[in-house]
């Protein structure tokens, strides 16, 4: 997956954001966003919603299982978007964490282990 693809992955995989997707390609106008703001005001504020509401379960494991498959990709580049843009944003509210354990699959779940070493939130056994 090529880095500068990811916005338009992001739509594939979770069709019911293209209209945030366009809103924010909008308010850039002639500049194209990269990848980490798609992903930080498209994306992330979508899993918080999910998360916070708790009633789409099906829509949550899809969002955590794209930032599965980020973060699989060989390209560094790609992965970062999913462990620094979204990841660590999430993992900063205790309550996002908690809820979000039982939908990450196993390099998330590394990811978040490695974001929350030696701080409080480990107990929370990841």
């Amino acid at each position: 997956m090529r880095y500068e693809d990811l916005g338009s992955k992001l739509i594939v995989a979770i069709p019911e954001l293209e209209d945030a997707y366009r809103k924010e390609l909008e308010w850039w106008g002639e500049e194209t966003p990269g990848p980490h703001v798609i992903y930080g005001d498209v994306l992330t504020p979508h899993i918080v919603r999910l998360l916070e509401s708790g009633t789409d379960v099906d829509a949550i494991r899809r969002a955590f299982g794209l930032l599965e498959t980020l973060i699989a990709d060989p390209d560094i580049e790609v992965q970062a978007v999913a462990v620094v843009t979204v990841l660590d944003w999430l993992v900063g509210n205790p309550k996002w964490l908690r809820l979000m354990k039982p939908h990450v699959g196993p390099l998330a779940r590394e990811a978040v282990r490695d974001l929350i070493a030696g701080s409080q939130e480990e107990q929370l056994n990841w």
